[in-house]
Order: structure tokens, then C-alpha cells, then sequence
């Protein structure tokens, strides 16, 4: 539906999600450009532009307008839905999840893609200072065995732009260097996983953040996901599918303070 064609009337339920959602039909209708040729034509990073299609939160103006003409069309309209969501405090749809630990509170009250995805550029206020090992109150979604995959999704899919995310949990994670935190996701109904890292410095201007995810049985292969994101606190990868039901996965990652690379060490795996 473009958003020309959506209606804001008396009593109106307008969202940030619904919003996402919105922006994501005008992509699909200019023939679903990559986020790597959005991001070449906006000039917006691929986090920030994958946060504004899976409803992370509100984007900003600039956002909204970049992705609006790469996709042919008029961002008045657009830009002033944006705003009047702004003024009414950004309404989110909300769905319980369970994802928390000792360095994140919980996020229930938030939306589904918005918690799996909550490290994707952005963090959390209220995070404490010091690392600590993360324990995850989820289960994890291989505990149960290997299955087949009930959703078909594809080696280097964006998982924000999936069913993955429907069933997605934090597999594992771990606190590292300079109270970071490296996790892998992992959607038992597509059979696969994406790195996710987040960084708690408050440093992330001027700096990288890098994470991988692989196939542990080939680090350097054609399977292995990577993403750099600049400016951000935080980054994802895209999807990698498990090969086989006794493959591990496994993730990686660093990110630089000051152009200086501070490597986050060994692979976490599931």
C-alpha cells in the first residue's frame, strides 16, 4: 500500500510498527532494493535502514525521506505520518517476549522484531557499567534436537526482513572486551542463525563495529556472514541457514575506539 493511499482518521491506531510495515510494501513495489543499494543511495547506514523496515523504533527524518525517493516516491506524505507519530509518542505495538540478562533488562512490552533485533544499532539506557557473564532466560532452540526447517529462507536473507524473527530466540551470549556483548540468534523454524554484537561504551561515533557468523566447519567459506556497520553502537548479520543438523555455528566479532581494532576473541558457538 503506498502511503498515499493510507488514512489517518478519527480514533486512528497508527504505529511505528505499522509504519515499518508501510515501508516496507513501497520497497517491495520499487522491485525490493538490497539494503547494500539503499544504503549506496541514501547515504544511511545499513543498520539504521533495517531498523526504519523492522519497526526498532521511529526513523528519523532524514531516514524516512532517503528510503522514500530511492523508492519513487513523494516523501511529504510520509514524512508528515512520521511526524504526527512523533508527536503522539511514537505508539508501538506490543507483544510479550523473553529475552533478558544481569546487563539488559527485560523486554517484554516491546515489540518481537524490536527485542530480537534491539542490539542493531541502538542500546539500551540503564545498562550497567561493569561486564558480566550473561545468563539468558530463553531456551535454547537446539536443546530440543535438530529439525527441519519449516520456513524456507536462504545463506545471506536480512533475518529483519524474515519469519525468522517470529520464533527467534538469544541462543547464546557471552560479556567481552570493554563490556560488550557477543550473541547468536538463532529461529528454530527456518533452521537458522545471525551474530549479533553490541557495544556498551557509548563510543561508537567515529568507530566500526564487525561481526560474522559461520559454519565452524568452514570459517573462511562461502556461508560465512559479515557486516561493518560505522556510527552505531551495535550491528547484525544476515541469516546463515545450518548445513547440516550437527554443524555448529559460530560468531565472531571486534570493533575499533579510536581506529585501534579491540578483538572480542575466541568464536562463540551453538
Amino acid at each position: 500500500m503506498a502511503e498515499s493511499e493510507h488514512v489517518e482518521g478519527e480514533g486512528s491506531t497508527d504505529s511505528i510498527q505499522q509504519f515499518a510495515r508501510d515501508l516496507g510494501r513501497l520497497r517491495l513495489q520499487a522491485d525490493n532494493p538490497t539494503l547494500a543499494r539503499l544504503q549506496a543511495e541514501t547515504g544511511i547506514s545499513r543498520t539504521v535502514l533495517s531498523e526504519a523496515f523492522n519497526g526498532a523504533k521511529l526513523p528519523t527524518a532524514r531516514t524516512v525521506d532517503g528510503i522514500v525517493r530511492a523508492c519513487g516516491e513523494e516523501p511529504g506524505p510520509w514524512l508528515d505520518r512520521r511526524d504526527a507519530l512523533a508527536a503522539n509518542g511514537t505508539r508501538r505495538e506490543t507483544v510479550d517476549v523473553e529475552v533478558t540478562s544481569p546487563s539488559r533488562p527485560a523486554t517484554a512490552g516491546m515489540s518481537r522484531r524490536a527485542a530480537v533485533l534491539l542490539a542493531t544499532g541502538t542500546f539500551l539506557a540503564g545498562v550497567a557499567g561493569s561486564a558480566v557473564t550473561t545468563t539468558l532466560i530463553v531456551t535454547n532452540a537446539l536443546a530440543a534436537g535438530p529439525g527441519s526447517p519449516q520456513i524456507s529462507v536462504a545463506t545471506g536473507e536480512d533475518p529483519a526482513l524474515t519469519e525468522c524473527v517470529e520464533d527467534a530466540r538469544v541462543a547464546t551470549g557471552d560479556t567481552r572486551a570493554d563490556n560488550s556483548l557477543l550473541e547468536i540468534v538463532w529461529s528454530d523454524k527456518c533452521q537458522a542463525g545471525w551474530g549479533r554484537i553490541t557495544r556498551y561504551d557509548g563510543l561508537g561515533q567515529g568507530n566500526t563495529v564487525t561481526i560474522a557468523i559461520y559454519p565452524e566447519t568452514a570459517p573462511n567459506g562461502p556461508d560465512r556472514q559479515e557486516a561493518t556497520e560505522h556510527d552505531v553502537q551495535g550491528a547484525y548479520t544476515t541469516l546463515v541457514v545450518r548445513p547440516s543438523p550437527d554443524t555448529l555455528l559460530c560468531a565472531e566479532g571486534s570493533f575499533t575506539v579510536d581506529g585501534k581494532r579491540i578483538d572480542l576473541g575466541d568464536p562463540l558457538c551453538i
